[in-house]
């Protein structure tokens, strides 16, 4: 508790160092709210060894960008299916603290480049 707050009043990114150190306290309620919903589910379905990575990663980042552009930006990257490596969270979590959106950018269409992906025929192929 803090000054006359009914509440305790913390900042999230002072535990990421001990999460990382201890990942089994991931489980305390009070720790997880504060990560976005999809972060958290990839985080549960992790190992000890990569959720203790993920959590420096993230600690890190958050040193350099605050704590809610540095979660956004892991859940950002869980979204889109890529790994929460240091290099693309610290990345992306500056351009989040900057001001940038990464929803708003759509991914280009790449459909037709498929007729590249498909094996031709036999009889289609062109002898070299």
């Amino acid at each position: 508790v803090y000054g006359d707050s009914p509440a305790a009043v913390r900042n999230p990114a002072t535990l990421l160092p001990a999460l990382s150190r201890k990942t089994h306290a991931w489980t305390d309620p009070a720790i997880r709210d504060d990560f976005p919903d999809k972060l958290r589910i990839a985080i549960d379905r992790m190992d000890a060894k990569t959720r203790r990575t993920t959590f420096r990663v993230i600690a890190k980042a958050s040193a350099a960008s605050g704590f809610e552009a540095a979660v956004r930006a892991g859940e950002h990257l869980v979204e889109q299916g890529h790994a929460i490596d240091e290099a693309s969270v610290t990345t992306m979590a500056r351009r989040i603290a900057a001001g940038e959106k990464p929803y708003e950018q759509s991914a280009p269409d790449l459909t037709g480049y498929d007729v590249f992906m498909k094996p031709r025929q036999p009889w289609e192929r062109k002898e070299a």
